[in-house]
């Protein structure tokens, strides 16, 4: 069976708590509601044996790309790997580390939606400003009415993580220079 649609969750890895929500949410609050549009759902990351979909019982696939082929060709921003915080893990983001998006592109390949973040001060400690999933499925289901949609997305913070991941908070608190 085909599928109209492909959304595609570009995240960091396993270790990351962000990522790590940002799957979770895609796989609680929206993959029905995808599969039910006819689309479906893969997670992408470059990270050389992630554990991702074990480890967070999603119902979708998880691709690992470590040569960084689906984040160039969508413009997701790549960081070296000098510069990941597993830099000194041998077999680990031996291209550099993909950083967070999310594209939808249709079967023949136009793309419907693109979010990717760009780097910056403000998300060092984690990419909190990613637009919230329940958002991304609303602007989808525009997109397939033929409708316009919208770019005023809320976005994730820390208190979002607190309030709906709070397994992954223990694993992340931000540290701010004194």
């Amino acid at each position: 069976m085909s599928s109209d649609f492909t959304v595609k969750v570009f995240f960091r890895g396993d270790w990351c708590p962000w990522c790590s929500g940002y799957l979770k949410d895609f796989n609680e609050q929206a993959l029905h509601k995808i599969q039910e549009l006819n689309g479906k759902v893969v997670g992408i990351t470059s990270q050389a044996g992630n554990q991702s979909q074990k480890e967070l019982g999603l119902n979708f696939d998880i691709q690992i790309d470590e040569e960084n082929i689906e984040a160039k060709k969508y413009g997701i921003f790549i960081t070296p790997k000098a510069e990941t915080p597993l830099n000194d893990v041998d077999g680990i983001y031996p291209n550099g580390m993909l950083q967070p998006g999310v594209v939808i592109e249709d079967s023949e390949g136009k793309i419907l939606y693109k979010w990717a973040i760009i780097p910056s001060e403000m998300n060092l400690g984690g990419a909190s400003d990613r637009p919230l999933v329940r958002d991304i499925v609303s602007s989808l289901e525009e997109i397939l009415k033929g409708q316009e949609s919208g770019n005023s997305f809320n976005k994730t913070d820390m208190n979002y993580l607190e309030r709906n991941h709070p397994k992954n908070t223990k694993r992340f608190k931000p540290t701010l220079p004194l």
